[in-house]
């Protein structure tokens, strides 16, 4: 198995993760305080390409690296490590979303793509929270917010480490 050629992948997700966020998030902040649109309205047009675009890039990740002179070992992993990471890379654009309309003051809940992938998504954990109550079910719910923003969060922030130690020590190689 390729360490390297993982590490890469997963720096790749840390960058996606985190640079979604932040476009997402600049671009609600600015289009509802520089141009007064709407929030809702902004969030369903954000939302929805962040979306289209993070899920082709993840399908375009894991193309590129079955087709790549890697070995099956290596492959397995990639496409495994995409199946996990892929909800909270999702995730990323929609915790934009809902910290804009919290710092906006403005239900989400109204954005029919936030509703839609809040429904997707507990479509899809419903087996879980099927075997517990109701309660547990939205228990659930919070639990995946919780993992997805701290799998993101973790992989940013290692991204930012290596990019802050490569730029680091080339200002001091050039001093």
């Amino acid at each position: 198995m390729n360490l390297e050629f993982l590490k890469r992948r997963l720096g790749w997700f840390g960058a996606a993760w985190l640079g979604t966020f932040v476009l997402v998030l600049a671009g609600l902040l600015g289009a509802t305080l520089l141009f007064g649109t709407e929030l809702v309205s902004a969030a369903d047009l954000l939302l929805r390409l962040a979306l289209a675009a993070l899920g082709l890039g993840t399908a375009a990740a894991v193309v590129q690296a079955l087709v790549s002179r890697e070995g099956f070992v290596t492959k397995a992993a990639v496409v495994l490590l995409a199946v996990v990471l892929v909800l909270p890379l999702l995730w990323s654009p929609v915790l934009a979303s809902v910290l804009a309309a919290w710092a906006a003051k403005v239900p989400i809940e109204y954005s029919t793509v936030y509703a839609g992938f809040r429904v997707t998504v507990s479509q899809m954990l419903y087996p879980i929270g099927a075997l517990f109550s109701g309660e547990i079910a939205q228990a659930v719910w919070e639990l995946f917010q919780g993992a997805a923003t701290l799998v993101g969060f973790l992989a940013s922030a290692a991204q930012l480490w290596t990019f802050s130690r490569r730029f680091g020590g080339a200002q001091g190689a050039a001093a």
